[in-house]
């Protein structure tokens, strides 16, 4: 099957339904009653064929992977030897299929839990399987594969320098001693929260099953994870959780409320921040607001906001891209709904890596597997001025 033809055919056919929802919403003729259920019906369409792109482009990478794996498989060696280290190989990829029983055997690098005895705790996976939690974080918020990332060997908590502001130049006579500039720094204290979930099925589940249960077990772990970790990296307030990157913006711009904002709103808070930082900026918004910035018009009558033609790839207003994230408000005093920043001025901080954990043993009166998958990690803003903030009076 040519999943790609598929996604291209959606990402056509969702193009030509943008080009006749905007002649709905242009087309004086109808009544603003008209226009709402015509445009709901088209939204809902939308949806639907951005949703069939996106399970075709994952479809055909999840066949891609299966297709690897077979070319890959006859050549695989005894666990244990050292062939079977070479760095190069995709572990994430072939634990799960040794789940799934594709494989006989493949060698990690495994290790007894740090606590308790490996009858009790299971083996732990060493961090290579942080590959497909890292993935699900990527999906639930683009924010993921955007910040600076900084694995350290140990969890205590780290000084990292934070820039407040920036050193000024001047011009400089003959004979005249330089002035001094030392911009403005302070620091942060980052240290390393445990996030966590474990995850069971039954034992008959596992046995009898035609779904890859153990690969959609280890999938709905890292997902759950990647859900309660994006949402304080996002909107954290900084006590006992990260400093979330929405809430250390400042606010710049100011609207009444979402349904307020206009098309100079966003181009006041593109530029409230130094164009350096511009370069790698994006909008950060929740869906719900995307809904009313959609519509957003700029001076001669065209729709700022741009649908991307290229799976993966997001859509853009003003030519920037805009990302989405659930746990951004839309309503309330001093709210902020959409900041527009630089990424990679927020770092991510995590503690050695992802850890998965399978135990035969945690529920064996019960004839249960488990899986426990845990994260530790934090994050902070090291730029202050690299991320500004639209805020709302009501």
């Amino acid at each position: 099957m040519d999943f790609a033809a598929l996604a291209n055919a959606a990402l056509e056919e969702r193009m030509k339904l943008v080009t006749q929802l905007r002649s709905v919403e242009a087309d004086s003729t109808l009544s603003d009653a008209e226009k709402r259920e015509r445009v709901e019906r088209m939204d809902t369409d939308l949806h639907r064929l951005e949703a069939e792109a996106r399970d075709a482009v994952e479809r055909g990478e999840r066949e891609r992977e299966v297709r690897t794996l077979a070319d890959r498989a006859g050549g695989l060696v005894l666990p244990g030897t050292p062939e079977a280290r070479d760095a190069g190989r995709d572990e994430a990829a072939e634990l799960r299929a040794l789940g799934r029983g594709e494989l006989p055997g493949v060698d990690f690098d495994l290790r007894t839990a740090t606590s308790g005895s490996a009858s009790n705790a299971g083996n732990t996976y060493a961090t290579s399987f942080v590959a497909q939690v890292i993935e699900a974080m990527r999906i639930r918020s683009d924010f993921f594969s955007k910040a600076r990332t900084l694995t350290t060997g140990s969890g205590e908590t780290i000084e990292y320098p934070v820039k407040n502001g920036r050193p000024t130049a001047a011009q400089v006579a003959e004979n005249t001693a330089y002035g001094k500039s030392d911009g403005s720094w302070g620091k942060t204290n980052i240290g390393a929260y445990k996030y966590g979930v474990i995850v069971e099925a039954t034992q008959e589940i596992v046995d009898d099953s035609q779904l890859d249960i153990l690969g959609i077990l280890a999938e709905d772990a890292g997902e759950a994870v990647a859900d309660k970790v994006m949402a304080d990296l996002m909107v954290g307030n900084g006590t006992g959780k990260p400093w979330g990157w929405v809430t250390r913006s400042t606010g710049a711009v100011n609207a009444a409320n979402l349904a307020g904002v206009t098309t100079d709103n966003l181009i006041d808070l593109q530029h409230s921040i130094l164009r350096p930082y511009r370069k790698n900026a994006v909008f950060m918004t929740s869906d719900t607001a995307v809904a009313n910035l959609r519509k957003l018009k700029d001076t001669t009558g065209n729709y700022i906001w741009q649908p991307s033609l290229t799976a993966g790839a997001p859509d853009t207003i003003l030519g920037t891209a805009i990302m989405t994230d659930p746990n951004i408000v839309t309503s309330g005093a001093g709210a902020k709904v959409l900041v527009y920043g630089d990424p990679s001025k927020y770092l991510i901080r995590q503690a050695k890596n992802l850890r998965v954990v399978r135990s035969d043993e945690y529920g064996y009166d019960r004839d249960v597997v488990a899986f426990k998958v845990t994260w530790r990690g934090s994050g902070d803003l090291f730029d202050l001025a690299s991320v500004k903030a639209l805020t709302v009076t009501a």
